[in-house]
């Protein structure tokens, strides 16, 4: 009941919102309570850590969600839509309203953006902490601003050696 119904409640505005880390928090104590609580407003002691809960069962785990975790992929998993799929309706829309000058990676944040905007530029971030270029042709490689040497690392090459 944990993992099928409680924990997926909040799926909803997690896909499209960044939550704020103690509404994470608060989230996840409801859900430890639920697990380790008998009867209502009669709290018991968690035996086992919650990181240890939220590993999956192969490493011993039960396989919860860690919520804040769980609330980043969902939106990185936006921006990687806007990055993969550009020529569909949400993508023509989002990128229509927020991206006309630039492009979606190198969009900038400012004070004014919806709140759902935000929850999808930090989805981005994330995605450009491990997004590495594969360099195919090479027709859409940058060899100077993208990370193609190494991805895990973000190398990039040093230069260009000005003349």
């Amino acid at each position: 009941m944990l993992q099928s119904v409680l924990s997926l409640i909040p799926n909803f505005a997690m896909t499209c919102f960044l939550l704020p880390v103690s509404l994470c928090k608060r989230i996840q104590s409801v859900l430890t309570r639920f697990w380790w609580d008998q009867k209502p407003g009669e709290t018991k002691i968690c035996w086992v850590s919650w990181e240890k809960l939220t590993q999956p069962k192969s490493l011993g785990g039960l396989g919860f969600r860690d919520i804040q975790a769980f609330n980043q992929a969902l939106l990185a998993k936006l921006a990687w839509r806007l990055i993969t799929a550009p020529d569909c309706l949400f993508s023509r829309i989002i990128l229509g309203k927020y991206c006309h000058k630039t492009s979606f990676l190198k969009v900038e944040t400012n004070t004014s953006i919806s709140h759902g905007w935000r929850g999808i530029l930090k989805g981005r971030d994330l995605l450009l902490q491990h997004l590495g270029k594969v360099i195919g042709n090479g027709e859409t490689t940058n060899v100077w601003n993208d990370s193609w040497i190494q991805p895990k690392k973000n190398l990039k090459p040093f230069g260009p050696v000005f003349e």
